[in-house]
């Protein structure tokens, strides 16, 4: 079974407070005599389940239509239960518990269950949501940079915008400016009802845009399902 696990992008969706987020212009329409219908999409590269690649927080990163298809495609995915709530951050302890299973993985999905905040109160989720501390970041890099291609959050961002420096100094770890690899972030992920006994394979897709450093993803995971009707 397949299932997408990136929001739909609309303009109600929570984004990072005092950033666009988006807005659908329509340009031909059926309904007044036109042949066809298109639209005009205003889309912050940054809104919604998207891509953090390393161009957004290291200057001499690659542009996310520069990374190699494989970097967006996860044979060997994991997914582990770090309960966070409004302001909390995920810290080394939280992920040392794990380090055994990482090893060998080539993306790491972070489940902290503020998700479900998302749609109960979005302005919390969008303004004090959990957060991946600097010095889990540096950890991650320093013993998995060379297998994970990227870390997915179950929240807005791996910062928090009540610790916008510490958030920084996360993302320039992952963005690769302090090491010569880097793992991307892809933030704003739907979890829910997923468990690691089913998760088989997840690929995240982005838009090759030229001239911006990251982009929104559509997300998804294969997951192993009963096989006694024949199919998966």
């Amino acid at each position: 079974m397949k299932k997408v696990i990136s929001y739909p992008i609309a303009k109600e969706s929570p984004g990072w407070p005092g950033n666009p987020t988006y807005q659908a212009e329509q340009v031909t329409d059926i309904q007044k005599g036109d042949s066809a219908n298109t639209f005009m999409i205003h889309l912050f590269n940054h809104f919604g389940t998207h891509m953090d690649a390393p161009l957004h927080f290291n200057p001499k990163g690659a542009a996310v239509k520069d990374l190699p298809i494989e970097e967006f495609l996860y044979e060997n995915p994991l997914l582990v239960d770090i309960p966070k709530g409004a302001g909390e951050k995920i810290y080394t302890e939280d992920l040392r518990p794990y380090e055994q299973e990482i090893k060998g993985r080539d993306l790491l999905m972070i489940r902290t269950g503020f998700s479900r905040v998302r749609a109960e109160n979005p302005q919390v989720y969008a303004q004090n949501g959990p957060a991946l501390c600097s010095d889990a970041a540096k950890y991650l890099m320093e013993n998995y940079a060379d297998q994970l291609k990227a870390v997915a959050l179950d929240f807005i961002s791996l910062a928090s915008y009540s610790d916008c420096v510490d958030g920084d100094l996360s993302h320039q770890y992952l963005c690769g400016k302090f090491h010569p690899g880097h793992i991307c972030i892809i933030e704003d992920v739907n979890m829910e009802g997923l468990s690691q006994e089913q998760l088989v394979y997840a690929e995240a897709l982005p838009l090759f845009l030229e001239g911006v450093d990251s982009s929104p993803v559509t997300m998804w995971v294969k997951l192993q399902t009963d096989r006694q009707d024949g199919r998966q």
